[in-house]
């Protein structure tokens, strides 16, 4: 019996991050630099001999030796490098955006910085397909309804998650599907649906509703108004055009063709959630998209959007951006976008130990410990498909790299560490994983926290972290890249920081 309940408690083991890295632990970034220092004190001494040596010092030595150095959880040089590239944005006026609204657009563009305005929203059926002809993909999002999943028992969750499990591994096993991305947007809401209720049932019982009782109510409700906090679930299914050529090409080819088998694939995703006893609330539409952007660039206005009655739903695509966007210059890990803070984190660290189907509910959940309200949020989940052979190749690959590097510490007569037999133990778990049928994701998280005040975003911010340390998981701030992290979030189209 214990035994049972040990499987639905802790049945979830993630797979650890590497620490072997390129070779002795480099990653790929600290290791270009490292050749690069090498290339340039070579280049130097075959030029200019001993002189030009030592005097390209003052650049290669740093290269090499920020190579070596962490910071934020990366290479400095890596950050260094960030930061370079945020002067140069500052100092070409690319940190500021404003929208001027008699401003001549270009036709089927969006109010939107940098590439993201090429995003095509195209409906069809109160459904849309948003195109991005940057990366030729087709994005199409559903809205989940997971009500009362937090509030599970352990089995219940674990048969749940098992089922969705078998949804995720077939989209590892077909062609075409570039990414799949999950999120989890916690905002202030409105309490709409229960006065309406309320009037609704004054209305059919025929009450009075300027009664003692009545008003009484009322005020209740406004008090309540407040505390009110929406938990929504969304699932976006990103399919890359150029390897679904030939099915295009089948169906027409063109704009009609790309929509066509957007429903397709909306209506096979569809049954599959529906057979795995996750309801599919509903497909996003253009303005139901547009919100999803709004709300989460301007959280003032989520309570009014989200009370808007079912024939206004959502916000008009003109109206998608922000009016005014900014980095702001000295504070490399926040941005300001109509009048909120965003701070934006990526997950670097999972949960070591065996963890339970549903350990984020800490982080969803989460409360201000300055104020003690909710914590307005956005987690996303990207995660992208790789097929069964890549991944055994992945496999033999880290394994080839594992048994170089226990060769050179032998050689230096350093004995393996209790962290390099866990990254051995990682590898042999996932690949009998993928012999027993299971499929594999690349994936990466991304929380960005929103609020009013720059002050309030840092008690936010600390709140997420108290709540993420209780389930064993860390996030790092994206310096220098809020801006793009920020939009991963807002925007559901599948991407992720490459």
């Amino acid at each position: 019996m214990s035994s049972s309940n040990d499987v639905y408690n802790r049945p979830v083991r993630l797979s650890r991050r590497s620490s072997q890295g390129v070779f002795l632990g480099l990653d790929g970034w600290a290791f270009t630099t490292i050749a690069a220092a090498l290339a340039i004190a070579v280049i130097s001494t075959t030029r200019y001999g001993f002189v030009g040596f030592f005097a390209s010092a003052i650049i290669w030595a740093p290269m090499g030796i920020a190579s070596f150095i962490p910071i934020q959880g990366m290479p400095a040089s890596k950050l260094a490098a960030l930061w370079i590239s945020k002067q140069v944005r500052h100092a070409t006026g690319g940190t500021k955006t404003r929208f001027r609204p008699e401003r001549p657009r270009v036709a089927a563009t969006l109010n939107l910085p940098g590439k993201l305005a090429n995003v095509q929203l195209w409906d069809s059926d109160d459904f849309t397909s948003a195109y991005n002809p940057g990366d030729r993909t087709v994005s199409i999002t559903a809205e989940l309804d997971v009500d009362g999943f937090l509030m599970m028992d352990n089995a219940d969750r674990y048969d749940l998650s098992q089922q969705l499990a078998s949804v995720l591994t077939s989209f590892t096993q077909r062609a075409g599907i570039k990414r799949v991305s999950m999120q989890e947007r916690t905002m202030p809401t409105t309490i709409r649906p229960a006065r309406q209720h309320f009037e609704d049932t004054l209305a059919r019982r025929g009450t009075d509703g300027t009664t003692a009782v009545a008003e009484n109510y009322r005020d209740v409700m406004d008090n309540a108004e407040r505390f009110a906090v929406s938990h929504r679930n969304y699932l976006t299914l990103t399919l890359d055009l150029v390897v679904l050529q030939s099915q295009l090409k089948s169906l027409g080819g063109g704009k009609h063709a790309i929509q066509t088998l957007a429903k397709l694939e909306a209506g096979n995703v569809g049954a599959a959630l529906a057979a795995a006893n996750i309801n599919v609330r509903r497909w996003l539409d253009s303005r139901q998209w547009a919100a999803m952007a709004r709300t989460a660039l301007d959280i003032a206005s989520v309570p009014m959007i989200q009370d808007r009655s079912d024939e206004q739903v959502g916000v008009s695509v003109d109206a998608i951006g922000p009016m005014a966007f900014d980095e702001p210059k000295g504070n490399n890990g926040v941005v300001l976008a109509e009048g909120a803070w965003h701070s934006t984190m990526w997950i670097h660290e999972w949960p070591r130990s065996m963890a339970q189907v549903g350990f984020i509910e800490p982080i969803v959940f989460a409360r201000d410990p300055a104020t003690d309200d909710a914590i307005s949020h956005i987690f996303t989940l990207v995660l992208t498909p790789v097929s069964v052979k890549a991944a055994l190749k992945r496999i033999r690959t880290e394994k080839k790299v594992w048994r170089g590097n226990q060769r050179l510490k032998a050689k230096r007569n350093d004995s393996d560490s209790a962290e390099d037999r866990a990254d051995w133990q990682a590898l042999d778990d996932q690949e009998e994983s993928i012999v027993q049928g299971h499929g594999e994701y690349r994936y990466g998280g991304y929380l960005t926290v929103s609020a009013p005040t720059e002050e309030r975003l840092a008690s936010g911010i600390a709140g997420i972290r108290n709540a993420m340390s209780r389930v064993g998981m860390e996030g790092q701030i994206l310096y220098c890249q809020q801006a793009e992290a920020l939009f991963i979030n807002a925007m559901p189209l599948g991407t992720g920081l490459k």
